[in-house]
């Protein structure tokens, strides 16, 4: 939403003076309406920036006098009774005035240079809309009239930045929001991140964003910059120094926020936004990342996040925007382990573990440092491929180590360098001398005049979607800007154009290139690395493509008994949703054990059966291959030892025949909500911590795929003799558990360690439900 009552009083003023007849001129011909009963409408349509870009010959220092006497009329208007009537926005609207504002106030304004107040007003010195400086102690601030409030201004604002201390933002920001300011940035420090009254700060700015509607960027943030409106709405003058490019950064630090942001113009690529979120009280990531999905300016979106507090709402946002462009997440916590210390599941499940498949599991490509973040929002600035399973990339180099180190990496992600066809071999072979390795990578050596031709060749390859280059910077032996000038009209596949030389020419290089289309990277493994980041982008987008839109139906769900679930139950439960479970008896007392263990093939399995003991085995709850009587009481006489001693139920079942073991879990995540794992399994499934996530409801393509990203995978498809397991009994246990999560959210926790998969399907030998709390 536009505000500019500036205008509509421009067009009520009588003053045929040479200030005001060019502002009378564009007033009239914007058509505004200054009946306030089409105030509305008129924001809507028209802005007061507008009308300053339009004006013609005015004088200088018009621009503050047009202000001061928009102020006395304002202020004439408001002692007759007139006043505009509210503004009524949406959560969109609000994002339009903090990003897109056509009028700032600056409360904390200061005359005196270096401070924080002084530095946002001079930092708005190329910026096209009005501004207000509010402050009670001064009059002017770099040549722009000063107000002593925010209602003296006595016209709604778009945006309120805040250079005052932490203690005085809340009553400021109420202030706002009673002038109908759609937006605010609260930039200083001292809020929930500094202690107990900090945080009772912080609450009372959310509840007066909740309960008034204003949005808000911060507290504790830097603010932001947009140099396609030449707008710094910060008071670092490190911003001022960013071009205009095609990438928006979101990031939760400020410094990382203008860190990125300056790699990216190091680069040549510029921003289109840069914008740290602070303490996210109001304005969130996944706010921006919808803002940003809608904006022109913008063609990829990276993030740098830390933590956050709703999950799915960011995974929604997220895979609404890979939609309709790329987007390139960074996150720590590799090291942090969740704290679930009841189950397999919780204790394999770290939030960094849990954040990276979310975020690409929502289409993103996984960054896995800021050089990698910077590097693929770049290259897909610049080329997108279309979404395909596994693109193939042709590869053409120019130095033999370069190729190996780009080949090995490429490889090393499961990239696919699909070798050439044999008419392509052939034809490669006649432009280039005998020894050259040409079966993708081409090799052709210190580059001749027919390395264009080779790359034509390539670019012609039916299995080739996209082309790696890497070539030593030497003009006079191969001219990469002529080269990709004759050929810009006929090279339909995207090129990744690696290649290295002195600093300060290569840097030109680098933006004619871009120029052009061509993605440059001076380094071979940078110039991997973004590959990498395009193929991903395309996987992401085939795998959003093909979802399934409904679930795939297991046995009907049943209720859960009430408390807490023993081993028994939970592979009842188990059951009843699909997954084989072995053949038991629950038995009290040894006189039903032995009835039991009577009925039952041997061998068998004896276990204790008591909802408090969870980890059965490091209790020596667990005893295997019992055949005989003798054998029979001596586990039920170890079982019986364990403390507390009390009267014991125990768990008989037949023994499972030999299998791969794997671990299938469940878990609901405080942030990101209901996940399944799928993991390598048994008693060494912590260390091993070879595991896959996913957020539910799955599909069977999602569940398939998570066998496929196992380190040890090749284990499914038989290793050394042993036959393959049955993939799809496990796609069926990750659906079955997946609804079951989705439907009974008063399961917490649950562990299937293991499920024991063979060639004929999969069984159950252990099953663990935590119910919440609450």
């Amino acid at each position: 939403m536009v505000c500019l009552p500036s205008v509509i009083v421009l067009a009520n003023l009588e003053t045929k003076s040479m200030v005001w007849d060019p502002i009378r001129k564009t007033a009239a011909a914007l058509k505004v309406v200054p009946n306030p009963d089409d105030y509305s409408q008129t924001c809507r349509e028209f802005s007061w920036t507008d009308a300053r870009l339009q004006l013609e010959g005015l004088p200088s220092g018009g621009v503050n006098i047009a202000h001061e006497a928009i102020d006395r009329s304002t202020r004439a208007r408001r002692r007759s009774g007139f006043d505009y009537p509210s503004r009524v926005m949406t959560k969109k609207d609000g994002l339009e005035c903090l990003f897109r504002p056509r009028s700032i106030a600056i409360v904390g304004a200061s005359a005196t240079p270096g401070k924080a107040g002084y530095m946002a007003v001079q930092l708005l010195e190329s910026y096209a809309g009005a501004i207000y400086p509010v402050n009670p102690r001064e009059t002017t601030i770099l040549g722009h009239p000063v107000y002593p409030s925010l209602t003296a201004i006595g016209v709604p604002v778009d945006l309120v930045l805040f250079a005052v201390p932490a203690a005085a933002c809340p009553d400021l920001l109420q202030e706002a929001a009673s002038i109908q300011a759609g937006a605010a940035i609260i930039m200083g420090g001292g809020f929930g991140e500094s202690g107990e009254e900090g945080q009772r700060l912080q609450d009372r700015l959310a509840d007066i964003c909740r309960k008034t509607g204003i949005r808000m960027l911060g507290p504790n943030t830097g603010g932001y910059a947009a140099p396609p409106q030449r707008l710094v709405a910060s008071f670092s003058v490190s911003y001022q120094k960013l071009g205009p490019g095609p990438i928006a950064v979101v990031s939760q630090s400020g410094g990382m926020s203008l860190i990125l942001a300056c790699m990216l113009e190091n680069d040549g690529f510029g921003v289109s936004l840069t914008v740290g979120l602070g303490n996210a009280v109001d304005v969130d990531a996944a706010d921006v990342i919808d803002y940003l999905a809608d904006d022109e300016h913008t063609r990829v979106i990276a993030l740098y996040l830390e933590g956050f507090r709703d999950g799915r709402r960011l995974f929604e946002s997220i895979r609404r925007a890979t939609d309709r462009k790329p987007v390139v997440a960074l996150t720590i916590g590799r090291n942090e382990i969740g704290a679930f210390a009841q189950s397999h599941t919780g204790n394999l499940v770290g939030s960094y573990d849990l954040k990276v498949a979310a975020f690409r599991q929502a289409g993103a490509v996984i960054a896995e440092n800021s050089n990698d973040l910077v590097d693929a929002a770049s290259a897909l600035s610049l080329i997108r491929l279309p979404p395909k399973p596994a693109p193939g990339v042709g590869v053409l180099i120019g130095q033999a180590g370069a190729g190996l180190l780009m080949l090995d990496q490429l490889k090393s992600i499961g990239v696919d360098v699909p070798k050439l066809s044999a008419d392509g071999i052939a034809r490669i072979a006649r432009e280039l001398p005998p020894m050259h390795y040409i079966n993708n990578p081409v090799d052709a050596g210190r580059p001749t005049p027919e390395f264009g031709n080779v790359l034509d060749i390539i670019a012609a390859e039916e299995g080739i979607d996209a082309i790696l280059i890497f070539v030593l910077h030497e003009p006079t032996v191969l001219d990469p800007i002529a080269l990709f000038k004759e050929r810009q009209a006929r090279l339909t596949k995207p090129v990744i154009y690696g290649t290295a030389g002195e600093d300060n020419d290569m840097r030109m290089t680098a933006r004619q290139l871009a120029e052009l289309g061509v993605v440059p990277f001076r380094s071979p493994e940078r110039a991997a690395r973004a590959m990498r980041a395009v193929v991903d982008d395309a996987r992401c987008r085939y795998r959003k493509q093909r979802r399934d839109d409904a679930i795939t139906q297991t046995a009907a769900m049943p209720s859960l008994p009430a408390g807490a679930l023993n081993e028994a139950q939970g592979k009842d439960l188990l059951r009843a949703i699909g997954i084989p479970v072995p053949e038991s008896a629950v038995c009290l007392g040894h006189e039903k054990a032995r009835a039991a263990f009577a009925r039952l093939r041997k061998p068998v399995v004896i276990k204790v059966l008591d909802v408090d003991i969870l980890h059965k085995t490091e209790m020596g709850g667990v005893h295997l291959n019992i055949r005989d009587a003798d054998q029979l009481a001596a586990a039920l006489g170890r079982i019986d030892a364990i403390p507390p001693l009390r009267e014991r139920a125990y768990l008989i079942e037949k023994m499972a025949n030999a299998g791969l073991d794997l671990i299938v879990g469940g878990l609901r995540d405080p942030v990101f909500g209901p996940a399944v794992l799928l993991g390598m399994g048994g008693t060494q499934a912590e260390a091993l911590k070879d595991v896959t996530m996913r957020l539910v409801p799955l599909d069977e393509a999602d569940a398939a795929e998570m066998l496929t990203e196992l380190k040890a995978r090749v284990l499914l498809d038989g290793w050394r003799g042993s036959p393959p397991v049955d993939k799809q009994a496990i796609i069926r246990a990750l659906l079955a558990i997946s609804r079951l999560l989705v439907e009974q959210p008063v399961i917490q926790e649950l562990d299937i360690n293991p499920l024991r998969a063979g060639a004929s399907g999969v069984l159950a030998l252990d099953a663990l439900i935590v119910k919440s709390k609450c």
